[in-house]
């Protein structure tokens, strides 16, 4: 069952409710603000400070940073996708009891290209963003910024990135645990992978489970966490949250940008299950 509903903003949201799972997308942004397979604890992190209005982007789910990945000088950080109203173009239930939804943002400047987001909502979660360069040429930059929840983040392992080489973009880093990364506070790490798809591995010792995110035709994995100083300088955060989540997001930032040409279409994926530590 999906069912819409309106807040007194002007947001909406659909609320998905199958034996498979249990979902909510924002419509602004394209936003899943929660996913909870069958049998399982929420997957993704909101924040109980997260603002719900008309061009504010959502602290917490799966924020979509299109059609760039980071700060821009006089632009939106990360996009303008994730403050935009996105428009439901399809919706339908597979043979396996998957929902299936499409949405579609078609900028009103036609110099930006065009995207379209697929998701299959079940007990996995499966993303497409599909993107088309229009009447210009563009240097694409875009992630899947997944905030997911952790039982404690300092008794977190991520899995898949040793040897990947870095960039640490925090302000103020600190020395982590390493081989497997076991994040210890602040961090903002850009790994560049020599490969456009792989897998990353969330292990959360608190919780007892592993989340496992493949992704496909995206050469950037991000790992984020703002610490607990930075958590409580966001508003939209505080101090109380800062251990309370993760980002492990895949994407092509920075240097792995993607050029298309008018006319050409670049599709990135990724894929979410999650299951017990073996």
């Amino acid at each position: 069952m999906i069912t819409p509903r309106a807040t007194d903003q002007g947001i909406t949201f659909l609320d998905v409710e199958t034996p498979l799972c249990t979902a909510t997308l924002c419509l602004q942004g394209a936003h899943l603000t929660s996913w909870k397979p069958e049998g399982q604890e929420e997957c993704l992190f909101l924040s109980p400070h997260a603002v719900f209005a008309p061009g504010k982007a959502i602290r917490g789910g799966i924020p979509i940073c299109w059609p760039w990945f980071g700060p821009r000088k006089d632009a939106p950080s990360h996009g303008v996708a994730r403050i935009s109203e996105w428009r439901l173009h399809h919706q339908e239930t597979d043979k396996e009891g998957n929902v299936l939804l499409s949405l579609a943002f078609y900028p009103e400047d036609e110099a930006f290209p065009a995207a379209i987001l697929r998701l299959a909502l079940g007990r996995t979660l499966a993303m497409k963003l599909e993107t088309t360069a229009r009447t210009q040429p563009c240097k694409l930059t875009e992630a899947f910024h997944n905030y997911f929840a952790v039982g404690n983040l300092t008794k977190c392992r991520v899995h898949g990135l040793d040897g990947i080489p870095f960039r640490e973009e925090a302000a103020r880093p600190m020395k982590h645990g390493e081989r497997p990364l076991a994040p210890l506070g602040c961090l903002d790490r850009v790994y560049d992978c020599p490969a456009c798809s792989g897998k990353t591995v969330l292990e959360d010792l608190v919780l007892n489970r592993a989340i496992t995110v493949e992704r496909s035709h995206a050469s950037s994995v991000i790992v984020w966490n703002p610490g607990q100083q930075g958590a409580k300088n966001m508003a939209d955060l505080g101090a109380a949250s800062w251990n309370k989540f993760l980002c492990v997001e895949v994407g092509n930032a920075g240097s792995r940008c993607i050029p298309l040409a008018s006319g050409q279409t670049h599709t990135m994926c990724q894929k979410i299950t999650v299951g017990p530590l073996k």
